[in-house]
Protein backbone atom coordinates (compact mmCIF):
# COMPACT_ATOMS: atom_id res chain seq x y z
CA UNK A 1 0.00 0.00 0.00
CA UNK A 2 2.89 2.46 0.87
CA UNK A 3 4.55 1.80 -2.17
CA UNK A 4 1.89 2.37 -3.85
CA UNK A 5 1.09 5.53 -3.11
CA UNK A 6 4.99 6.68 -3.77
CA UNK A 7 4.06 6.05 -6.92
CA UNK A 8 1.18 8.57 -6.90
CA UNK A 9 3.46 11.12 -5.04
CA UNK A 10 5.19 11.03 -7.76
CA UNK A 11 2.98 11.71 -10.49
CA UNK A 12 0.24 13.38 -8.95
CA UNK A 13 2.00 16.63 -10.47
CA UNK A 14 1.17 15.63 -14.20
CA UNK A 15 -2.54 15.15 -12.98
CA UNK A 16 -2.54 18.23 -11.13
CA UNK A 17 -5.41 19.60 -13.46
CA UNK A 18 -7.72 18.47 -16.07
CA UNK A 19 -6.40 21.29 -17.91
CA UNK A 20 -3.10 19.62 -18.39
CA UNK A 21 -4.30 16.18 -19.90
CA UNK A 22 -6.91 17.87 -21.88
CA UNK A 23 -4.00 19.89 -23.76
CA UNK A 24 -1.88 17.10 -24.30
CA UNK A 25 -4.78 15.33 -26.44
CA UNK A 26 -5.88 18.79 -28.01
CA UNK A 27 -2.30 19.36 -29.08
CA UNK A 28 -1.84 15.94 -30.63
CA UNK A 29 -5.28 16.06 -32.17
CA UNK A 30 -4.47 19.56 -33.66
CA UNK A 31 -1.43 18.01 -35.03
CA UNK A 32 -2.80 15.01 -36.96
CA UNK A 33 -5.98 17.33 -38.07
CA UNK A 34 -3.22 19.70 -39.53
CA UNK A 35 -1.71 17.13 -41.40
CA UNK A 36 -4.63 15.51 -43.08
CA UNK A 37 -6.14 19.12 -44.04
CA UNK A 38 -2.57 19.98 -45.74
CA UNK A 39 -2.95 16.51 -47.59
CA UNK A 40 -6.63 17.79 -48.63
CA UNK A 41 -8.91 15.20 -46.96
CA UNK A 42 -11.30 17.62 -45.95
CA UNK A 43 -11.71 18.79 -49.13
CA UNK A 44 -12.12 15.73 -50.55
CA UNK A 45 -14.62 14.58 -48.07
CA UNK A 46 -17.07 17.06 -47.92
CA UNK A 47 -18.84 14.22 -49.98
CA UNK A 48 -18.87 10.48 -48.61
CA UNK A 49 -16.06 8.63 -49.27
CA UNK A 50 -15.57 5.11 -48.84
CA UNK A 51 -11.82 3.32 -47.48
CA UNK A 52 -11.22 2.41 -50.74
CA UNK A 53 -12.10 5.80 -52.25
CA UNK A 54 -9.27 7.47 -49.98
CA UNK A 55 -6.93 4.86 -50.85
CA UNK A 56 -7.44 5.03 -54.20
CA UNK A 57 -7.26 8.94 -54.75
CA UNK A 58 -4.42 9.39 -51.92
CA UNK A 59 -2.26 6.62 -53.35
CA UNK A 60 -2.60 4.74 -49.50
CA UNK A 61 -1.12 1.04 -48.92
CA UNK A 62 -1.27 0.97 -45.34
CA UNK A 63 -4.89 -0.16 -44.41
CA UNK A 64 -4.42 -0.40 -40.92
CA UNK A 65 -2.89 2.89 -40.48
CA UNK A 66 -5.28 4.70 -42.56
CA UNK A 67 -8.15 3.04 -40.25
CA UNK A 68 -6.53 4.61 -37.06
CA UNK A 69 -6.54 7.87 -38.46
CA UNK A 70 -10.55 7.50 -39.45
CA UNK A 71 -11.24 6.33 -35.90
CA UNK A 72 -9.51 8.60 -34.36
CA UNK A 73 -11.90 11.24 -36.43
CA UNK A 74 -14.79 9.95 -35.84
CA UNK A 75 -14.19 9.67 -32.05
CA UNK A 76 -13.32 13.26 -31.65
CA UNK A 77 -16.38 13.96 -34.14
CA UNK A 78 -14.19 15.44 -36.79
CA UNK A 79 -15.71 12.82 -39.12
CA UNK A 80 -19.17 11.42 -39.56
CA UNK A 81 -19.04 7.63 -40.31
CA UNK A 82 -22.19 6.17 -42.24
CA UNK A 83 -23.28 3.71 -43.94
CA UNK A 84 -19.45 2.61 -44.66
CA UNK A 85 -18.14 6.44 -45.91
CA UNK A 86 -16.52 9.19 -43.72
CA UNK A 87 -17.26 12.77 -44.75
CA UNK A 88 -16.89 16.04 -43.05
CA UNK A 89 -19.65 18.23 -40.93
CA UNK A 90 -18.50 21.20 -42.81
CA UNK A 91 -15.27 22.95 -43.61
CA UNK A 92 -12.38 22.04 -41.26
CA UNK A 93 -10.24 25.27 -40.15
CA UNK A 94 -6.61 24.38 -39.82
CA UNK A 95 -6.13 23.73 -35.97
CA UNK A 96 -4.89 25.94 -33.21
CA UNK A 97 -1.09 24.10 -32.34
CA UNK A 98 -0.92 25.39 -28.23
CA UNK A 99 2.03 23.31 -26.73
CA UNK A 100 1.54 21.66 -22.80
CA UNK A 101 3.55 23.43 -20.43
CA UNK A 102 5.19 19.96 -19.79
CA UNK A 103 6.90 19.77 -23.18
CA UNK A 104 10.43 21.42 -24.28
CA UNK A 105 11.53 22.42 -27.57
CA UNK A 106 12.60 19.17 -28.35
CA UNK A 107 9.83 17.21 -28.39
CA UNK A 108 8.26 20.00 -30.03
CA UNK A 109 10.80 19.90 -32.93
CA UNK A 110 9.90 15.90 -33.10
CA UNK A 111 6.62 16.51 -33.59
CA UNK A 112 6.70 19.06 -36.35
CA UNK A 113 9.05 16.28 -37.90
CA UNK A 114 6.22 13.93 -37.50
CA UNK A 115 3.71 15.70 -39.06
CA UNK A 116 5.37 15.99 -41.99
CA UNK A 117 5.99 12.54 -42.42
CA UNK A 118 2.37 11.20 -41.88
CA UNK A 119 1.14 11.17 -45.99
CA UNK A 120 4.14 9.29 -46.98
CA UNK A 121 3.54 6.97 -43.69
CA UNK A 122 0.19 6.00 -45.03
CA UNK A 123 1.58 5.18 -48.00
CA UNK A 124 3.89 2.56 -46.56
CA UNK A 125 7.14 4.63 -46.07
CA UNK A 126 8.23 4.61 -42.40
CA UNK A 127 10.65 7.37 -40.74
CA UNK A 128 12.96 6.02 -38.35
CA UNK A 129 13.13 7.19 -34.65
CA UNK A 130 16.25 9.66 -34.91
CA UNK A 131 18.12 10.87 -37.68
CA UNK A 132 20.13 13.83 -38.05
CA UNK A 133 18.92 16.65 -36.37
CA UNK A 134 16.23 14.52 -34.65
CA UNK A 135 18.88 12.70 -32.55
CA UNK A 136 19.56 15.85 -30.57
CA UNK A 137 15.98 16.87 -30.40
CA UNK A 138 15.18 13.21 -29.15
CA UNK A 139 18.83 13.63 -26.81
CA UNK A 140 17.03 16.95 -25.65
CA UNK A 141 13.46 15.29 -25.28
CA UNK A 142 14.16 12.53 -23.04
CA UNK A 143 15.47 15.37 -20.40
CA UNK A 144 11.87 16.12 -20.02
CA UNK A 145 10.75 16.50 -16.25
CA UNK A 146 7.79 14.18 -17.22
CA UNK A 147 9.94 10.96 -17.36
CA UNK A 148 11.57 11.58 -14.44
CA UNK A 149 8.71 11.79 -12.05
CA UNK A 150 7.31 8.14 -13.98
CA UNK A 151 10.83 6.79 -13.58
CA UNK A 152 10.68 7.83 -9.55
CA UNK A 153 7.24 6.04 -9.22
CA UNK A 154 8.39 2.68 -10.69
CA UNK A 155 11.23 2.51 -8.40
CA UNK A 156 9.18 3.92 -5.57
CA UNK A 157 6.26 1.22 -6.29
CA UNK A 158 8.66 -1.63 -6.29
CA UNK A 159 11.10 -0.87 -4.13
CA UNK A 160 14.10 -1.89 -6.36
CA UNK A 161 16.54 0.38 -4.44
CA UNK A 162 16.55 -2.37 -1.89
CA UNK A 163 18.19 -4.91 -4.33
CA UNK A 164 21.31 -5.75 -5.85
CA UNK A 165 23.19 -7.62 -8.81
CA UNK A 166 22.90 -6.80 -12.89
CA UNK A 167 20.28 -4.03 -13.53
CA UNK A 168 19.04 -3.46 -17.59
CA UNK A 169 17.57 -0.72 -18.77
CA UNK A 170 16.15 -1.51 -21.78
CA UNK A 171 15.45 1.44 -24.37
CA UNK A 172 17.82 3.56 -22.44
CA UNK A 173 18.09 6.54 -25.14
CA UNK A 174 20.14 9.17 -24.84
CA UNK A 175 21.34 7.75 -21.06
CA UNK A 176 20.21 10.42 -19.37
CA UNK A 177 17.61 7.66 -16.92
CA UNK A 178 20.68 5.03 -16.27
CA UNK A 179 22.76 7.98 -15.08
CA UNK A 180 19.40 8.66 -13.22
CA UNK A 181 19.19 5.34 -11.89
CA UNK A 182 23.11 4.98 -11.56
CA UNK A 183 22.79 7.95 -9.07
CA UNK A 184 19.84 6.56 -7.03
CA UNK A 185 22.32 3.40 -6.35
CA UNK A 186 25.18 5.65 -5.99
CA UNK A 187 23.67 7.73 -3.40
CA UNK A 188 23.21 4.50 -1.34
CA UNK A 189 26.73 3.81 -1.09
CA UNK A 190 26.08 0.56 -3.36
CA UNK A 191 29.32 1.23 -5.34
CA UNK A 192 31.40 1.03 -2.61
CA UNK A 193 29.57 -2.03 -0.73
CA UNK A 194 30.00 -5.82 -1.09
CA UNK A 195 26.66 -5.83 -3.32
CA UNK A 196 27.27 -3.26 -5.85
CA UNK A 197 24.97 -2.90 -8.73
CA UNK A 198 25.89 -3.12 -12.59
CA UNK A 199 23.99 -1.35 -14.51
CA UNK A 200 23.73 -2.25 -18.54
CA UNK A 201 21.89 -0.14 -21.17
CA UNK A 202 20.39 -1.24 -24.52
CA UNK A 203 19.43 0.97 -27.09
CA UNK A 204 17.94 -0.11 -30.20
CA UNK A 205 18.81 3.49 -32.11
CA UNK A 206 22.69 3.63 -32.55
CA UNK A 207 23.03 7.32 -32.26
CA UNK A 208 20.93 7.45 -29.36
CA UNK A 209 23.54 5.07 -27.93
CA UNK A 210 26.54 6.31 -28.90
CA UNK A 211 25.48 9.44 -27.07
CA UNK A 212 24.28 7.30 -24.07
CA UNK A 213 28.22 6.04 -23.83
CA UNK A 214 29.60 9.14 -24.96
CA UNK A 215 27.91 11.65 -22.14
CA UNK A 216 27.63 8.96 -18.91
CA UNK A 217 29.82 10.73 -17.00
CA UNK A 218 28.75 14.76 -18.35
CA UNK A 219 24.94 13.26 -17.33
CA UNK A 220 25.58 11.48 -13.58
CA UNK A 221 27.41 14.76 -12.30
CA UNK A 222 25.17 17.21 -13.48
CA UNK A 223 22.04 15.23 -12.17
CA UNK A 224 24.00 14.87 -8.88
CA UNK A 225 25.69 18.17 -8.70
CA UNK A 226 29.03 16.34 -8.24
CA UNK A 227 32.28 17.03 -9.65
CA UNK A 228 33.31 15.04 -13.15
CA UNK A 229 36.48 13.54 -10.83
CA UNK A 230 33.53 12.26 -8.24
CA UNK A 231 32.19 10.08 -11.34
CA UNK A 232 35.68 9.16 -12.85
CA UNK A 233 36.76 7.63 -9.70
CA UNK A 234 34.01 4.91 -9.95
CA UNK A 235 34.77 4.22 -13.58
CA UNK A 236 34.69 0.44 -12.92
CA UNK A 237 30.85 1.00 -11.68
CA UNK A 238 30.05 3.08 -14.84
CA UNK A 239 26.87 1.41 -16.85
CA UNK A 240 27.62 -0.81 -20.18
CA UNK A 241 25.97 0.40 -23.05
CA UNK A 242 24.64 -1.91 -26.14
CA UNK A 243 23.22 -1.11 -29.12
CA UNK A 244 20.58 -3.75 -29.45
CA UNK A 245 16.27 -4.42 -29.51
CA UNK A 246 14.07 -5.70 -27.05
CA UNK A 247 12.83 -8.63 -28.88
CA UNK A 248 16.40 -10.01 -29.19
CA UNK A 249 18.34 -8.98 -26.29
CA UNK A 250 21.97 -9.70 -26.68
CA UNK A 251 22.19 -11.48 -23.37
CA UNK A 252 22.35 -14.91 -21.70
CA UNK A 253 19.25 -16.39 -20.22
CA UNK A 254 19.10 -16.29 -16.38
CA UNK A 255 21.98 -13.02 -16.42
CA UNK A 256 19.82 -10.35 -14.51
CA UNK A 257 18.26 -8.99 -11.51
CA UNK A 258 16.37 -6.40 -11.94
CA UNK A 259 15.52 -5.34 -15.73
CA UNK A 260 13.28 -1.93 -16.28
CA UNK A 261 11.68 -0.27 -19.05
CA UNK A 262 9.88 2.87 -19.42
CA UNK A 263 7.62 3.85 -21.98
CA UNK A 264 9.29 1.69 -24.17
CA UNK A 265 6.56 -1.64 -25.30
CA UNK A 266 4.75 0.57 -27.46
CA UNK A 267 7.96 0.99 -29.85
CA UNK A 268 8.33 -2.61 -30.72
CA UNK A 269 6.84 -6.08 -30.37
CA UNK A 270 5.51 -6.12 -26.69
CA UNK A 271 4.78 -9.56 -26.19
CA UNK A 272 8.09 -10.66 -28.04
CA UNK A 273 9.62 -8.18 -25.52
CA UNK A 274 8.02 -9.68 -22.59
CA UNK A 275 9.07 -12.97 -23.47
CA UNK A 276 12.49 -11.68 -23.80
CA UNK A 277 13.07 -9.84 -20.80
CA UNK A 278 11.20 -12.45 -18.74
CA UNK A 279 14.15 -15.19 -20.91
CA UNK A 280 17.25 -13.18 -19.25
CA UNK A 281 15.81 -12.37 -15.96
CA UNK A 282 17.43 -14.95 -12.89
CA UNK A 283 14.43 -16.73 -10.89
CA UNK A 284 12.71 -14.17 -8.14
CA UNK A 285 14.12 -11.30 -10.54
CA UNK A 286 12.33 -8.06 -10.92
CA UNK A 287 10.66 -6.57 -14.46
CA UNK A 288 9.37 -2.82 -13.55
CA UNK A 289 9.03 0.35 -15.46
CA UNK A 290 5.81 2.38 -17.11
CA UNK A 291 3.92 1.77 -19.79
CA UNK A 292 0.98 4.02 -20.99
CA UNK A 293 -1.68 0.96 -21.64
CA UNK A 294 -4.32 1.05 -23.74
CA UNK A 295 -6.49 3.28 -23.47
CA UNK A 296 -4.70 5.28 -21.58
CA UNK A 297 -2.39 5.85 -24.25
CA UNK A 298 -3.39 8.76 -26.58
CA UNK A 299 -5.35 7.72 -29.63
CA UNK A 300 -3.37 10.81 -31.58
CA UNK A 301 0.09 9.99 -29.67
CA UNK A 302 -0.19 6.54 -31.17
CA UNK A 303 -0.25 7.52 -34.29
CA UNK A 304 2.73 9.39 -34.53
CA UNK A 305 4.16 6.09 -32.77
CA UNK A 306 2.89 4.33 -35.57
CA UNK A 307 4.78 6.36 -37.59
CA UNK A 308 7.96 4.47 -36.96
CA UNK A 309 9.03 1.31 -38.22
CA UNK A 310 8.85 -1.97 -35.86
CA UNK A 311 6.64 0.14 -33.85
CA UNK A 312 3.37 -1.72 -32.36
CA UNK A 313 1.40 0.60 -30.74
CA UNK A 314 -0.62 0.47 -27.49
CA UNK A 315 -1.39 -2.65 -25.80
CA UNK A 316 -3.52 -3.33 -23.32
CA UNK A 317 -2.89 -4.32 -19.68
CA UNK A 318 -4.30 -7.93 -19.19
CA UNK A 319 -2.38 -8.98 -22.32
CA UNK A 320 1.28 -8.05 -21.01
CA UNK A 321 0.06 -9.67 -17.69
CA UNK A 322 -0.46 -12.78 -19.67
CA UNK A 323 2.23 -12.71 -21.69
CA UNK A 324 4.40 -11.87 -18.69
CA UNK A 325 2.89 -15.11 -16.84
CA UNK A 326 3.24 -17.67 -19.62
CA UNK A 327 6.72 -16.47 -19.46
CA UNK A 328 7.73 -17.63 -15.81
CA UNK A 329 5.89 -14.50 -13.93
CA UNK A 330 4.48 -15.14 -10.75
CA UNK A 331 3.64 -11.59 -10.18
CA UNK A 332 1.89 -8.80 -11.57
CA UNK A 333 0.80 -5.81 -10.51
CA UNK A 334 0.33 -2.02 -11.50
CA UNK A 335 -0.88 1.55 -10.48
CA UNK A 336 -1.28 4.85 -11.73
CA UNK A 337 -2.58 6.22 -15.10
CA UNK A 338 1.13 6.32 -16.06
CA UNK A 339 0.97 2.60 -15.94
CA UNK A 340 3.41 2.08 -13.51
CA UNK A 341 4.09 -1.80 -13.00
CA UNK A 342 5.88 -4.76 -11.36
CA UNK A 343 6.42 -8.29 -12.37
CA UNK A 344 8.00 -10.91 -10.66
CA UNK A 345 9.53 -14.10 -11.93
CA UNK A 346 8.95 -17.15 -10.69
Amino acid sequence: MLSTIGAWAEIIWLLTSKDRVKMVHEYHQALSVNAMRREGWFDYMRMPQTVEDLMDHFGYTDFPYLMKFLDAFVHDGILIRENGTYRTNGPIAEYPINPPDIFNAGILQVHADALNAVPNRLKGVYTTFSDEMNTFNWDDTLQLKMYDKIRKAAFRFTDALKRSGTFLDVGCGNGVGTAAIWGYYYKKGVFTSNNPVKIYGLEYDPNLMQIADAEFAISASRLLGVDRSVIDALKEHHPVFVQGNAEELPFEDEFFDMVYTSQVLHWCDAKKATQDILRVLKPGGLFFGTEAFYPILDPHIELFILLNEGAYGAIKKEDFFQWAKEAGASTAKSATPAGVFKVVKN
